[in-house]
């Protein structure tokens, strides 16, 4: 479970905290995590609407990994979270411009085979559950906690031919 604490700086900001009550384990070599510190992440809810989430950094003392502890309303290495994200998806234009949600949507239509393939190998090598279809957030959730997210210099989805 993931706790939010939000707090108001002389009416101006608002800062939320993120912390996860349960124990973190690295996920490439099962020790322990240990807090290393903390870092800042605008998270869009629209073109109007941000947030700033404090997410705390988490050093594996093992493999010297760092971590960052996401909520599930984060999609990791993006600018927009997860509500909006799979509205875009799902054909929702109004959230953000025309340019950011055709980006959006060939992202997701890129990695989908390989994040479905990622939740294949879970199901198959951990007897885990997700819903039928899953959710977009389920499937977030999976790939980024099974260590198998493609960063962005690992795929890139602007192209000449596309105009981007």
């Amino acid at each position: 479970m993931i706790v939010v604490n939000s707090y108001r700086l002389e009416n101006k900001a608002v800062f939320l905290f993120v912390v996860a009550l349960e124990s973190r384990y690295c996920p490439v070599c099962q020790t322990m995590l240990m807090q290393r510190g903390t870092r800042k992440r605008v998270l869009c809810k629209s073109d109007s609407e941000k947030q700033m989430l404090i997410i705390r950094r988490l050093r594996c003392e093992s493999c010297k990994r760092i971590h960052h502890e996401l909520p599930d309303c984060i999609v990791p290495y993006k600018r927009y979270g997860a509500s909006p994200i799979e509205a875009i998806v799902n054909g929702a234009d109004e959230v953000c411009g025309n340019n950011t949600a055709r980006r959006i949507r060939a992202w997701w239509e890129t990695v989908k085979p390989y994040f479905l393939a990622i939740l294949l190998t879970l199901v198959e090598r951990f007897s885990v559950s997700f819903g039928k279809p899953p959710a977009f957030k389920e499937i977030v959730r999976a790939v980024a906690n099974s260590n198998n997210w493609v960063f962005a210099h690992q795929l890139c989805t602007r192209s000449g031919a596309t105009g981007g």
